[in-house]
């Protein structure tokens, strides 16, 4: 039993080194882009008293006219993280939207990157969302219906 549980533990630390990458991966294509990065920011809500982890949050343009919330992920997308994504973005805007000096800033974008991909039932509800969907393979390729120039003409996420 103690070799199952070292093999496990293994493997969990290659998975988060893996996400790391591609959390780095992530904020070099973005900052090529023109966004200011930081990586592993702690987000408060209304709702929830713990913070959530974003993996980047990245702003561009004058007065930060975009906030993108992005989550990087190094396995395959299900519906499920959609869901999960959009109710913690709602809850980080719903503290916001009190004018809490807690939390200075709420997404208007939501981008989900992912090495692996997206099942088709996650790709039907980002577009449900307007939620922009990368797959980070050898370059990174828009899927779903939310493009670069949608991102470039700041086309926001609709979660509210």
């Amino acid at each position: 039993m103690l070799v199952k549980k070292k093999a496990h533990s293994k493997r969990g630390i290659q998975a988060y080194e893996k996400g790391k990458k591609l959390e780095d991966r992530v904020a070099t294509w973005l900052r090529k882009q023109g966004y200011t990065c930081k990586k592993r920011v702690l987000a408060r809500g209304k709702i929830e008293a713990r913070p959530y982890e974003v993996d980047i949050y990245a702003t561009k343009g004058r007065l930060y006219k975009h906030h993108l919330w992005v989550e990087c992920k190094a396995h395959k997308v299900k519906r499920t993280f959609i869901h999960k994504l959009v109710e913690e973005a709602r809850d980080v805007k719903a503290m916001n939207n009190d004018n809490s000096d807690i939390q200075p800033w709420a997404p208007n974008m939501l981008m989900l990157v992912s090495d692996a991909g997206f099942d088709s039932d996650a790709v039907k509800l980002a577009d449900k969302y307007k939620i922009y969907c990368v797959h980070a393979n050898k370059t990174f390729e828009f899927v779903a219906s939310r493009k670069r120039n949608n991102m470039e003409d700041g086309e926001n996420s609709k979660f509210d």
